[in-house]
């Protein structure tokens, strides 16, 4: 057997929350509510299938690679170069294209500790060496974040909000970390919640206000959540173009199939369909977290499309006794939260479901 590059031998692969097919498999069960991976319950804008349906005429023919239609419609929403962006096969390849374009073995990588598990899996896959700062009430400490960073560390990584604590950081903070790490480090910022977090007080204007004045930061979005398509998989990345550049030279041909290109160019359109799905989901977080709150969870602030659930039982064993109820969530043994879970906002019906489903979950616990 041939051995693998050493790196790899302390890398674990990410652990997606179960799909609704595989509880129908292995429990037989005909409904099944998902509310374990964020994403948007609406799915995706009519216009957006729209437009997937009329690209399938064209699925004989390859996409043009590099996206630029895409590129060029991202650039003017975001008021910056095409050459300053890159689209990827979700945020996950632009995550994965940094770590192979900028870390040799033995580079520092600083990542939060409760951060989005990711950051840390394919960085260690690079052989880097990863440095972990503790939390402060939940959110990204960036102040000690930056005070770690040394003239090894390349990588910076923040996902805000984050993912899965649902804390964000806010402008000043993350201008007053630009200002103190080393400008041979370069900090990338997830922001896949943004839609649901631009509204609240301090949050970063980050396009293009904060990628212009720092050309060693790179700001990361998705259509996978507010905008419903996470089954197409598309992600980008906005930065100097410089930076971009390298990316592009490591960049997968193809790497974005053509009707979710055109999908994805529709969907940027239709702001009403995202302001709906904001609207929804903020009347409907409110509603969960109190709801859960009543049943004795503790339930975190969030600025995002899910809440962070403190249980009374362990995580893993909750998170098995909703799969009997026909409820997937999201256990974070893996994070190291064995007693939390994090629960994705639903519609009112499936949320209803949810709270049912654990009413009869913790009376079984509690006559048992």
């Amino acid at each position: 057997m041939i051995a693998p590059r050493r790196a790899l031998r302390e890398v674990f692969p990410y652990q997606p929350g179960k799909s609704i097919a595989s509880v129908q498999r292995e429990l037989g069960l005909k409904s099944v509510v998902k509310l374990a991976s964020n994403e948007n319950p609406l799915g995706p804008s009519p216009q957006a299938m729209a437009a997937y349906r009329k690209a399938e005429k064209s699925c004989g023919l390859y996409p043009e690679g590099a996206s630029p239609e895409l590129r060029a419609a991202l650039a003017h929403f975001h008021q910056v170069e095409p050459e300053s962006i890159i689209v990827g096969n979700g945020s996950d390849e632009v995550i994965r294209l940094l770590c192979e374009a900028f870390l040799d073995p033995e580079d520092e990588v600083v990542v939060s500790q409760y951060g989005f598990i990711r950051f840390k899996q394919q960085a260690a896959m690079m052989g880097a060496r990863v440095i972990e700062v503790p939390m402060t009430d939940w959110t990204h400490d960036l102040a000690l974040m930056a005070s770690a960073a040394s003239p090894r560390t390349r990588l910076i990584f923040i996902a805000n909000p984050n993912n899965p604590t649902g804390t964000y950081n806010t402008q000043e903070e993350v201008a007053a970390m630009l200002a103190a790490v080393p400008k041979t480090a370069l900090v990338v910022v997830d922001e896949a919640y943004f839609q649901y977090a631009a509204a609240v007080p301090g949050y970063p204007k980050s396009l293009p206000e904060l990628v212009r004045a720092h050309d060693n930061l790179v700001v990361m979005r998705t259509f996978s959540k507010a905008y419903g398509l996470a089954g197409l998989r598309v992600g980008y990345g906005v930065a100097d173009p410089e930076l971009i550049g390298w990316l592009d030279r490591i960049r997968m041909p193809f790497n974005v199939n053509l009707p979710a290109q055109r999908a994805c160019l529709s969907a940027l359109k239709d702001a009403a369909f995202v302001k709906r799905a904001v609207t929804v989901n903020d009347a409907q977080r409110a509603v969960v977290a109190r709801a859960l709150g009543e049943m004795g969870f503790g339930v975190g602030e969030s600025a995002t499309n899910f809440v962070f659930v403190r249980c009374p039982l362990p995580g893993r064993e909750l998170f098995k006794a909703m799969l009997r109820q026909g409820v997937i969530v999201r256990p974070l043994e893996e994070y190291g939260l064995p007693n939390h879970i994090r629960v994705s906002i639903g519609t009112a019906v499936q949320n209803k479901t949810l709270f049912a489903a654990l009413k009869r979950v913790l009376g079984n616990k509690v006559g048992a």
